[in-house]
């Protein structure tokens, strides 16, 4: 039977949509399953690490570079400075330390806890500062840095 025929009746059409949706990948139309992938480009020098593309991390993740750096900075313990693309950070840093506080950093204020999704924006209202997810329009509370 082709498929001009099958699509006249209901049995049919349900059939090739069946057919349809069984080779349609299943992460397609899920809800936060986007990814943001992160390559920080880490250069240790004397006492410091810089990580010399961290402008473009802070707005892969729709974040101002400065509040991710002193998130950093906070976390780690360690002082550092921004200087225009790149972020310097005194002492050493390993590349597992640096990837723990991003997934942190994800985890605590890109990511949405309600649907998981990561096309959030941080808004300050009044001396208070929310997450608000722009997918499932939820608004969570968020700590000071």
């Amino acid at each position: 039977m082709s498929w001009e025929e099958l699509i006249k009746t209901k049995e049919g059409y349900l059939r090739i949509l069946e057919d349809v949706m069984s080779r349609v990948p299943q992460t397609i139309g899920k809800i936060g399953d986007r990814l943001i992938v992160l390559n920080p480009e880490i250069l240790h020098e004397a006492r410091r690490t810089m990580i010399m593309n961290f402008k473009e991390m802070a707005e892969k993740l729709n974040r101002d570079p400065q509040h991710l750096a002193r998130f950093i900075f906070k976390e780690s313990g360690k002082p550092g400075s921004l200087e225009s693309e790149r972020l310097i950070i005194q002492g050493k840093f390993t590349n597992e330390e640096f990837k723990r506080l991003i997934e942190l950093y994800v985890k605590e204020f890109v990511k949405c806890p309600i649907c998981g999704g990561l096309d959030t924006k941080i808004v300050s209202e009044k001396r208070l500062r929310f997450l608000v997810c722009e997918i499932c329009g939820a608004k969570s509370s968020l700590r000071k840095i």
